[in-house]
């Protein structure tokens, strides 16, 4: 698994969105719920939730930037908070036909220390639904299984 530095400069991004100009690939943005508790740290923990960013392709897959603010923590007169700002690891795909991504990393150094993390994001869809919720279609976001011959 790359760290989120390799990952998150080891490619260009900005065009690689799963969405373009085409209303009809509107159907096909989606993006995941998370929320997560930080370890102790400096007999502390700080907790963060949010929504990620769109799905951007990774190789047969795709993952989703998570960028926000931890929980603050009120000392004394002052306190403080910490940045995240990592991208998940690669679709993991569920047997409802559903997906999720697994995420880690390390908030930002503030007040001497920093926090880890890790969890899973909230189920993701396989399949787009038109506006009429009638007209089902797959995704073009499909990915293969990790034990699948093509995946990569």
């Amino acid at each position: 698994m790359l760290i989120d530095g390799e990952r998150k400069y080891m490619v260009n991004h900005d065009d690689k969105y799963i969405i373009s100009s085409n209303e009809e690939d509107m159907d096909n943005v989606h993006v995941h719920v998370y929320t997560a508790e930080t370890d102790v740290s400096d007999d502390h923990q700080h907790m963060f939730l949010g929504v990620t960013g769109p799905a951007r392709v990774e190789g047969r897959s795709h993952v989703h930037q998570i960028c926000t603010r931890t929980s603050f923590l009120a000392e004394n007169s002052s306190g403080h908070w910490h940045w995240v700002d990592i991208m998940t690891d690669r679709a993991i795909a569920m047997p409802d036909g559903t997906h999720t991504h697994y995420f880690e990393g390390r908030t930002s150094m503030n007040d001497g220390h920093c926090h880890n993390f890790s969890d899973v994001t909230g189920l993701g869809p396989d399949i787009c639904v038109d506006e009429d919720e009638e007209d089902k279609k797959p995704c073009k976001y499909k990915y293969k299984r990790p034990d699948d011959e093509e995946y990569n």
